[in-house]
């Protein structure tokens, strides 16, 4: 679909874990010219090197979508698969080390002198064009959800990039960290790990001031904040209005207000929801506002406070 000349769009999905941005990117991956790959930040970790399924059930080298992407991409880093896909793994690593992730969210246009993070461009560039080449897709979304991650997309040329920030309380966020998730495919059954309250808060927070760096790098005019609560209440309205966002206008796969059909994907990273196949109800989880004590959300409460008000969070 992509026309020949025109830039490729790539919305990046920031925001913490447990903030309903798998669903969100599994819903706008049933619009006939959007692809959703998933976390792409894990392909090569978890998706080639521990052979994890994406949304097919499928492991990316077996799967029709991903197999030509990583054999592309391995190939434009490396004649050797093995050592390119070791090269590929440490940069990633060096990359995302903390006291490296505000280096990379003020290069989103700069020319790389850092081999590290030219790597991660070009990695990235080749991994994505050859997704949108194979899925015939002129809007590609990742949801790898950590700033510095949609910083390395911003860089790249002739990309229109996107950025869509998922914000939730992160009472709520901290509270689902606690829950194990599992999900089967092909007979195996895995689950995802769960996080304690300091961790999730430190997640939270870093996620969020990394999206506020990342909003002065990006035009307003192609950044949209969303709440993962107004999502909820309004499901078919945040869909028209990140398509607004992507100046993009090609149907609806709702077939009410708040119901959506999925169809088989290939989400290669995520939530386990990214598995999820026909009519699903979109609502609000708020299981946290019974379940959790009042000393866990009073220390969460008083730990986010300012970036929680910032986002309308300052009741409950």
């Amino acid at each position: 679909m992509d026309e020949p000349g025109k830039p490729l769009k790539v919305l990046s999905i920031v925001g913490a874990g447990r903030s309903g941005t798998t669903v969100l990117a599994s819903i706008l991956g049933e619009a006939p010219q959007v692809a959703s790959a998933g976390e792409i930040r894990w392909l090569w970790r978890r998706g080639v090197a521990e052979r994890r399924p994406c949304a097919c059930g499928s492991a990316p080298a077996d799967c029709p979508v991903w197999s030509p992407v990583v054999s592309a991409t391995l190939a434009a880093v490396d004649t050797e698969p093995d050592r390119a896909l070791e090269r590929i793994l440490r940069a990633q690593d060096e990359v995302a080390e903390l006291r490296h992730r505000l280096r990379v969210l003020r290069r989103t246009s700069a020319q790389a002198t850092w081999p590290a993070l030219s790597l991660v461009r070009r990695t990235m560039d080749v991994a994505l064009r050859t997704f949108a080449e194979t899925t015939d897709a002129s809007v590609v979304v990742d949801s790898s959800k950590r700033p510095h991650d949609a910083a390395v997309v911003a860089a790249l040329p002739d990309v229109s990039h996107y950025v869509l920030h998922v914000v939730r309380d992160p009472r709520a966020v901290a509270y689902s960290w606690r829950r194990r998730k599992s999900f089967t495919v092909d007979g195996r059954t895995r689950t995802m790990g769960t996080r304690g309250l300091p961790g999730s808060v430190k997640r939270w927070t870093s996620n969020s001031w990394g999206a506020e760096v990342l909003s002065r790098h990006v035009p307003p005019e192609r950044w949209l904040r969303l709440r993962y609560e107004d999502f909820c209440a309004a499901p078919y309205e945040s869909y028209r209005a990140i398509m607004g966002l992507l100046e993009e206008d090609g149907g609806s796969p709702f077939e009410g207000p708040d119901v959506v059909r999925l169809s088989p994907g290939h989400i290669v990273a995520g939530n386990p929801s990214r598995f999820t196949t026909g009519s699903v109800r979109i609502t609000v989880d708020e299981e946290w506002r019974q379940a959790m004590s009042w000393r866990d959300r009073q220390l969460i409460g008083g730990a986010t406070y300012p970036l929680r008000r910032r986002y309308g969070y300052t009741a409950g």
